[in-house]
């Protein structure tokens, strides 16, 4: 039998001597033990409830709450409510597991993501026996101690909101008709040095002198507001709105899409730190290239083009930092990551940690760095988070060139730089790259990096302080872009002057969101084979449907990485049973070789009117800190599908869920296989999203994002070659379509619809162009496709000829007069747009000219200007321009 046994911290305790005033809701955290206002507690062994000494306020789950994660926080006890529904804060100690038990929810004191860090926020969590859930009794100085950190169980900061009380209030950093940079400075010059320390990490710590509290940085919002340090589904908001995964938002190629989703996203963000359960700062989105496609990240992209992903860049940030409501602050900050050449995890025994990214400058400057750029002349992100890897031997939180001369000094960076997590301590212990800890610590202040995700900084950075290695300003410089940040979200503003804070739990997981999700999971879907008009299938004819495969019930695999508790998670299965009756049969694991499930799945096909076949990857194969090692979909399920295509009685549909891409060639090339759907993880709605276009109630749209290689690609070319052009010495056949000279499974952009559409050729403003013309445009950085003039632009008329309305997304590429020579690409993405027609309806597209469009970089990674003959080819339409 369980042995529990309650502690009595204080024999007496006095309820008059309170010291201090927390106001209910503040969060209970971790935190060095050093404060014991916040510290010292007695346990109640009458009532069971856990009570500050100072305060006399319980240790109280946020809104009664009992589901994983949900906050933990201090409130007035209640203990004369007796209502079953409402003993949030009554907790038993076992003393031989070291745990503390809610009694309302059977759930353990969990500090969050099993953090160690000071200002980790607690919650309750499943007892998982982990030592994040392990505490010992400090019965010398009544402290509750974390058994993994060592840490104190605290109340948070008793601070007021900053700049709301006297004296403060006064202070020229509290003047909101006063120039940001000019209240930062005050701000900054009244922080005593050894309480900027503690600000130099994610959780940072609170300022005494100016009662501000702390601050958590780390939260997270790839495709919604997501798990993660800042964030608490709890209370309110026990969840948020799951859009797919970033593959599938750049499948769309749907620009107003991602905007909207920027702007949900933001809205819930911001609601859910109105009531306590999310930062402000999230790190999102990554915008790194998919180079190679066994990347275990490709899937939190948008693809392989740097044109793509530079127009996701700046549609993402600004939905999510910028909104009409309140014109004169950022909704919520967003971070572009990870800074730079990353897209290598762990591959052939090198990790992230240690890898040297050998980059010539012309792939840095044409592949590299272009979403980078977007991200902050257009985007205009207010944070940027250097990487893990090095960069040519330096790594890129210690890089001056990348921190403070191109990002800040040539692109005009306004914001402030986080490390990965871990990656300062990188640079000393997996690099090498400084030599003492002390001077790491100035290596990455010096380049321009301001705060570190981790404890490496704040850790060493008041050693190299005194010993003159770092300086005061260094220091402040950091602290001055940090401040600003906060300073544009208005956290030292006036409540009246904010109107984001009329922003609550409504805003949260709304109708219209959920909606937006729906539609998003719509339109990243694309249709990659369908014979003799396989799909849609017939509502009429079909009643019964054997939907078989890994992943045909998937739910959490839905969601990729990076997500958030999503309200409803709708799988393949439960999508299709809303048209006719499912016969679900699993077949197979990912990634078994167990085939003693082929015959049962065999058997519903056999008696099933049409079979649909879900097969794929999933975090197991694919996630951060995880590179593939084959492009073949892993262990049996090729086999499954040719099995389970002989036994059914019509050819088959495969559904293929995953983010990178997999070799499909083996049911492309079917027979049997009538058709092919490509979902990448479709997020919330994504069963629902299959099933409508299965069955023929959406017309799918979406175009790959990126070029599917055969299997054998992974034989050609290392991991951890950075090259992206053909390399005839060490047998590089090319990366992306825009230099890949090898065979296909299939090419970016391809993609059908039920309807058809016929493009023609409608005008053109230019025909040719010197050569100097385009030169004079250039400035001295031009990484960006959006840093350069318009110089004309070309108009074709796109007309839906088919039997269905439908959805038509129209690419245009720009081809160079010798493509493939001399460094030259083979075409380059230059323009697209996606619009709906209805059947007999036509549209004109006019997609611009720019000097960007009409140029390549050389080896110098210099923009210029190529004479002789470009083709614009826009689908079926070709147009050429001299250049002379």
């Amino acid at each position: 039998m369980e042995r529990v046994i309650v502690f009595f911290l204080f024999l007496a305790f006095v309820l008059g001597s309170k010291v201090a005033d927390f106001p209910d809701g503040t969060n209970i955290q971790i935190w060095t033990c050093d404060t014991p206002e916040r510290q010292q507690w007695v346990i109640h062994p009458d009532d069971l409830t856990i009570r500050l000494k100072s305060d006399d306020k319980c240790v109280d789950i946020s809104n009664y709450g009992t589901s994983d994660g949900s906050n933990v926080w201090l409130f007035s006890c209640h203990t004369q409510d007796k209502d079953p529904a409402h003993q949030n804060q009554e907790w038993r100690y076992d003393a031989t597991k070291k745990t503390f038990v809610s009694t309302l929810s059977g759930k353990c004191l969990d500090v969050n993501a099993y953090g160690t860090s000071p200002g980790t926020n607690v919650q309750i969590w499943d007892c998982t026996g982990n030592a994040n859930q392990e505490w010992y009794i400090n019965q010398t100085d009544s402290t509750i101690r974390g058994v993994a950190s060592g840490l104190c169980l605290d109340a948070g900061s008793s601070y007021p909101p900053p700049c709301s009380q006297q004296p403060e209030i006064n202070y020229p950093y509290c003047n909101y008709n006063l120039p940001i940079a000019d209240r930062v400075k005050d701000l900054v010059s009244r922080i005593p040095l050894n309480e900027k320390i503690g600000l130099f990490e994610n959780g940072a710590s609170p300022v005494p002198s100016q009662r501000l509290p702390g601050y958590q940085w780390w939260s997270e919002a790839l495709h919604g507001v997501a798990g993660s340090p800042g964030v608490s589904f709890s209370g309110a908001t026990p969840f948020a709105t799951s859009f797919p995964q970033i593959i599938g938002m750049g499948a769309s190629f749907n620009m107003d899409l991602v905007h909207r989703m920027g702007v949900a996203i933001g809205t819930e963000g911001r609601a859910m730190n109105n009531l306590g359960n999310a930062g402000l700062t999230f790190w999102a989105p990554n915008i790194n290239i998919i180079r190679d496609p066994r990347w275990g990240r490709g899937q939190e992209t948008p693809g392989e083009d740097p044109f793509l992903t530079s127009s996701y860049v700046v549609n993402f940030v600004t939905g999510l930092q910028n909104d009409p409501m309140d014109p004169n602050h950022l909704k919520v900050s967003s971070c572009c990551k990870h800074y730079a050449a990353y897209d290598l995890e762990n591959w052939h025994g090198m990790d992230r940690y240690h890898f040297n990214a050998i980059c010539t400058e012309q792939d840095l400057a044409d592949t590299y760095f272009p979403a980078f750029h977007s991200c902050v002349q257009q985007g205009k992100a207010s944070g940027v988070m250097c990487s893990y890897n090095a960069v040519n031997g330096v790594p890129s939180c210690a890089s001056q060139d990348l921190l403070n001369n191109r990002l800040r000094a040539q692109w005009g960076f306004y914001g402030y730089i986080t490390s990965d997590c871990g990656a300062v301590d990188c640079v000393y212990n997996a690099h090498h790259y400084s030599k003492t800890p002390e001077d790491t610590c100035k290596d990455v202040l010096s380049a321009g990096m301001d705060i570190d995700c981790g404890s490496f900084l704040p850790s060493n950075l008041n050693s190299a302080l005194s010993k003159g290695i770092v300086t005061q300003q260094n220091v402040d410089n950091a602290l001055i872009n940090l401040f600003t940040v906060q300073m544009r979200l208005g956290l030292f503003d006036p409540v009246s002057k904010q109107p984001f804070k009329s922003l609550n739990a409504s805003s949260v997981n709304s109708p219209a969101h959920q909606a937006l999700a729906l539609e998003a999971s719509r339109q990243s879907i694309v249709l990659l084979k369908n014979t003799n008009n396989a799909l849609p299938l017939d509502k009429s004819k079909v009643k019964t449907i054997a939907v078989i495969g890994p992943n045909a019930a998937a739910t959490s695999t839905m969601q990729g990485n990076y997500y958030g508790n999503a309200p409803y998670l709708i799988s393949p299965t439960s999508g299709l049973s809303k048209y006719a009756t499912v016969k679900y049969v699993k077949g197979c694991d990912i990634a078994s070789s167990d085939t003693s499930g082929f015959a049962a799945a065999c058997s519903a096909a056999q008696t099933s009117d049409a079979t649909v076949i879900v097969i794929g990857l999933d975090q197991s194969q694919e996630s951060e800190g995880n590179d593939r090692t084959i492009l073949a979909l892993p262990g049996v399920q090729n086999q499954l599908v040719s099995h389970v295509a002989s036994c059914s009685k019509n050819p088959v549909t495969v559904v293929v869920m995953t983010g990178g891409p997999v070799d499909i060639s083996a049911q492309r090339d079917a027979q049997n296989v009538g058709s092919i759907l490509w979902v990448g993880y479709p997020g919330q709605s994504g069963g629902q999203a299959i099933a409508e276009v299965i069955f023929g109630d959406y017309n799918p749209g979406g175009r790959l994002p990126y070029t599917v290689y055969p299997a054998d690609y992974i034989n050609q070319v290392s991991m951890f070659d950075m090259g992206m052009r053909p390399n005839a010495s060490n047998g590089n056949p090319g990366r992306t379509y825009r230099f890949y000279t090898g065979p296909t499974v299939y090419e970016f952009g391809s993609g059908l619809s039920y309807t058809n559409f016929t493009y023609t050729y409608s005008s053109s403003s230019l025909d040719s162009i010197p050569a100097s013309k385009i030169q004079s445009t250039f400035e001295k950085d031009n990484n960006s496709p959006f840093s350069t003039v318009t110089l004309g632009d070309i108009t074709v008329t796109v007309t839906n000829n088919g039997p269905r309305d439908g959805d038509a997304v129209v690419l245009g590429f720009a081809i160079p007069p010798t493509p493939g020579k001399n460094g030259q690409p083979l075409k380059v993405l230059v323009g697209f747009t996606r619009i709906s027609l209805k059947v007999g309806q036509k549209q004109a597209v006019t997609f611009p000219t720019t000097a960007w469009a009409l140029s390549t970089v050389n080896e110098l990674a210099e923009r210029v200007a190529l004479p002789g003959v470009w083709t614009l080819q826009i689908e079926t339409v070709s147009h050429s321009i001299n250049v002379y």
